[in-house]
């Protein structure tokens, strides 16, 4: 059994282990299920929906069916008689009624509706939280994507410091370079090591900010989608900013929140009105002080029901209900002062948004220029190096330079990415995840 244990251990051992490969997409649906925040969100809608319930269940009548047994001693009055009787006995009370509320003054129309609204502005906060999420998850994934590029890159930069270290060295071995050429590139050679160190801290860092938005164990093994670039063409954004507001739920969930205030409002003005209820009770019992009738015979007996019409008028009700009318109003401004810093932070959000964009784009046709340039730069040098017609400095001058050219490139296709994502989402309403 021992052996047959480790002959499977040692087969699952050398199957291939494959990375988990994630998308875009993958990680904003796996931070939706997964992040406490927007959950948080989502369960103040469910207990949102629990209010509408109760405030629809108020409308519905009351039954209520009650049973008593006791048992009676010393001097009480006969049901049957009228009489004083002065023995043990037992006696069983049966009540079914009812309660239908007929007009509440709109007091119960008005609560049902300030529950409908704020179950809106409560799905709708949940969509925005989502919304939130959804921008964060961007901004990190496109992190790790730009510093595994600068990993890329800065990988690249070693590679030919040590390729351009080792011509040298056989340059100085033939006596046509002497030793400060070699500590030069060599100096150079442990600089790009140091940059290549500071990007992979830095892409482990962007990873570990990734997977706790994902709320997730960091996997260093999992492998991201690329994101193509598109070519670059700097489009014109720009929509009025009502046409914003109406895409946006942060923003309808104020103006829910708002008209749920003037329904709650109303519903508690509303107590201030007559009300007008429909009763009905029936009633029965038995007593075994009457040994004449049975059980079932006393029941039926004894039966008797009403229906009742009652008419309640509050007198002094208001000065119950002021202080939370004065509650509400106080709510309704706060949600109107809500909706302001809405705007205002969507208004600041978009108008930098725009103006980043525009910036990433120039960046963007810059640092493309700056690496063509610097590329062929390059290639000039190094037919130079080759001919022994340039020194080491200019060699370390024109790879800086390039090295430069390459980083400020990815940081600038990612952040023309993340602006032009932000845009589009505040054109269409809806992200693009690919």
């Amino acid at each position: 059994m021992k052996k047959i244990l480790k002959l499977a251990l040692l087969t699952l051992g050398l199957q291939p282990v494959f990375a988990q490969q994630l998308s875009l997409k993958e990680c904003v649906e796996i931070a939706v299920n997964n992040h406490p925040d927007y959950q948080s969100s989502v369960l103040n809608a469910e207990l949102a929906g629990t209010d509408l319930d109760a405030a629809k269940s108020r409308r519905l009548p009351r039954m209520s069916l009650e049973l008593y047994q006791s048992t009676n001693t010393g001097r009480s009055i006969d049901r049957f008689t009228n009489s004083y009787i002065n023995e043990v006995y037992n006696s069983t009370y049966t009540q079914a009624s009812l309660s239908q509320p007929i007009f509440q003054g709109f007091r119960i129309k008005n609560g049902i509706e300030a529950s409908q609204l704020a179950l809106k502005s409560s799905e709708e906060q949940a969509k925005a939280m989502q919304n939130d999420l959804t921008v964060r998850i961007i901004q990190a994934y496109l992190t790790v994507l730009q510093s595994q590029e600068l990993v890329a890159v800065a990988n690249s930069q070693v590679a030919s410091s040590r390729e351009q270290e080792n011509r040298v060295k056989l340059q100085v071995e033939a006596g046509t370079l002497g030793q400060k050429e070699l500590l030069q590139i060599q100096t150079q050679r442990a600089n790009d090591e140091y940059t290549l160190v500071n990007a992979k801290g830095s892409e482990r860092q962007s990873r570990l900010n990734l997977f706790q938005l994902l709320n997730r164990p960091v996997d260093e093994t999992a492998s991201f989608e690329r994101i193509d670039a598109p070519e670059l063409v700097v489009a014109q954004y720009g929509v009025a900013k009502e046409e914003i507001y109406e895409r946006l739920p942060e923003i309808r969930s104020s103006e829910f929140l708002i008209k749920s205030f003037d329904s709650q409002y109303k519903s508690i003005k509303a107590e201030n009105l007559p009300s007008l209820n429909f009763y009905a009770d029936w009633n029965t019992f038995y007593a075994s002080s009457n040994p004449e009738q049975k059980f079932f015979e006393q029941i039926n007996a004894t039966r008797n029901g009403s229906f009742t019409l009652g008419l309640q008028i509050p007198i002094f009700g208001k000065f119950q209900t002021s202080p939370r009318m004065q509650a509400a109003q106080v709510q309704k401004r706060i949600a109107q002062n809500q909706l302001r810093n809405a705007k205002l932070a969507v208004n600041r959000v978009y108008e930098s948004a725009l103006q980043n964009y525009e910036i990433a784009g120039e960046q963007y046709q810059n640092t493309q220029n700056q690496v063509a340039i610097n590329s062929r730069n390059m290639q000039a040098v190094q037919a130079q190096i080759e001919a022994g017609t340039v020194n080491t400095l200019e060699y370390i001058l024109a790879k800086t330079n390039l090295d430069r050219a390459n980083s400020n490139l990815v940081q600038a296709k990612y952040q023309f990415l993340l602006q032009e994502k932000i845009l589009k989402f505040y054109e269409s309403g809806e992200w693009e995840l690919n």
